[in-house]
């Protein structure tokens, strides 16, 4: 498996990177905290390891099998 461009990876994670950001804190912050230390501790606290073990894995799995794919 060779590995994906880092300008890619970039743009993978960003694009991964906006709902999280847009939709989490507001979510923390109206159910569990309004400090706003707290709301961001805990909202990176969620992000960064769904983006690391779940959603850029597969992602690039993804892009791996589509890639393979002989038309």
């Amino acid at each position: 498996m060779k590995p994906l461009n880092r300008h890619f990876m970039a743009m993978i994670t960003f694009i991964l990177l906006l709902p999280l950001v847009y939709f989490i804190p507001p979510f923390v912050n109206n159910n569990l905290t309004s400090n706003h230390l707290h709301v961001t501790v805990i909202t990176v606290a969620i992000i960064v390891p769904l983006l690391t073990y779940l959603l850029i894995p597969m992602v690039v799995k993804i892009i791996h099998l589509i890639s393979n794919i002989k038309l």
